[in-house]
């Protein structure tokens, strides 16, 4: 620390869900703020949805899944380089299944204090205040969510 520098040591781990979408992106950029100002390590996360592969014959479905990947290592890729002008300790990790579900299993493995959200992802619909997964993170998660407009 620097002289007359004060550091609440309030969140030690931060979890920040990133799809790609706009207000997942404000998300990242205010858990990165959060981070540096607490002295926080984040973690970015990015979730392969895999709930409507079933409906796809066994090829197409390794196809898509395959295409999918590439896309979260891409928006993973983007995430890292918007947070490394923070300073901040952070890591990204990829994972598959339904995201409301494994963005609450993350925070509980990383034991996160909080978890920052954008209000709907790229399936949001404008009508919706919080897309259906922003909902059911606020709802299970058993550590704070700040949800970013």
């Amino acid at each position: 620390m620097h002289g007359g520098e004060v550091r609440f040591t309030l969140f030690t781990h931060i979890l920040t869900p990133i799809d790609g979408s706009e207000a997942s992106f404000k998300a990242l950029d205010e858990a990165a703020k959060l981070a540096r100002s607490f002295g926080s390590k984040l973690t970015i996360l990015h979730v392969v949805d895999t709930r409507h592969l079933l409906e796809y014959e066994e090829q197409e479905r390794e196809d898509l899944l395959k295409k999918l990947r590439v896309r979260g290592a891409e928006v993973l890729k983007e995430a890292e380089s918007k947070v490394k002008p923070f300073n901040i300790i952070f890591e990204s990790t990829m994972k598959e299944g339904n995201p409301a579900e494994v963005i609450v299993e993350t925070a509980d493995e990383l034991k996160a204090e909080l978890i920052v959200i954008g209000t709907r992802g790229l399936t949001g619909l404008r009508k919706m205040v919080l897309g259906s997964t922003t909902y059911k993170v606020v709802e299970w998660a058993s550590c704070h969510v700040l949800v970013v407009k």
